[in-house]
């Protein structure tokens, strides 16, 4: 089922692209650096690691990190001083069965609060291309890696955001592009 559901999100991530767009952008010369507490796994709550079991295949190897950054529907903003800062917040690394670097964020109550699965080599989703063609990036060069972040408002309501890096003249921005999705859990 666990399979069923991840293999269920990836696909919505392709085919659901009619309501792609710009939603977020940042110089990552401005991004703070980012820092993580890494913790043990006796000092992670055990609704934490009950809900990351059920979610996930944790039989490959993963680290439990700590941290108090803010986190958006975009995805991770290591921005200390933001002011939805909430440093309870558990943060799970593992791979996925594609190999991806997954990472996921519960709150303390075990609720899944977003993933964020890194893609090397991905191509890029045509709702992708036609709204970079439309954006002020249009003349950026798309390069590094891609991101999959799904933001989880509750068990059935999922904002998925499909994230690249563009560059031009040195300068390096990080695009996300939405759509709304439901999916049940």
């Amino acid at each position: 089922m666990k399979k069923f559901l991840i293999t269920c999100l990836t696909l919505m991530t392709f085919v659901l692209p009619s309501l792609a767009q710009v939603d977020h952008d940042y110089n990552l010369n401005d991004v703070t650096t980012h820092e993580v507490f890494d913790l043990k796994i006796d000092q992670i709550p055990p609704a934490v690691l009950k809900a990351a079991n059920i979610d996930f295949n944790l039989n490959n190897p993963l680290t439990w990190s700590k941290f108090p950054y803010a986190i958006h529907e975009y995805g991770w903003v290591y921005d200390k001083a933001a002011s939805d800062v909430n440093p309870d917040r558990y943060e799970v690394s593992m791979k996925s069965e594609k190999g991806n670097n997954l990472y996921a964020v519960y709150s303390a109550e075990g609720n899944l609060i977003a993933t964020r699965e890194m893609i090397t080599n991905a191509p890029i989703p045509s709702y992708v291309k036609e709204a970079l063609l439309k954006s002020k990036y249009k003349d950026w060069q798309v390069v590094g890696d891609k991101e999959i972040i799904r933001y989880f408002h509750d068990k059935n309501s999922v904002e998925q955001h499909f994230r690249l890096t563009v560059e031009k003249n040195n300068i390096k921005r990080s695009i996300s592009f939405n759509y709304q999705a439901s999916a049940n859990k």
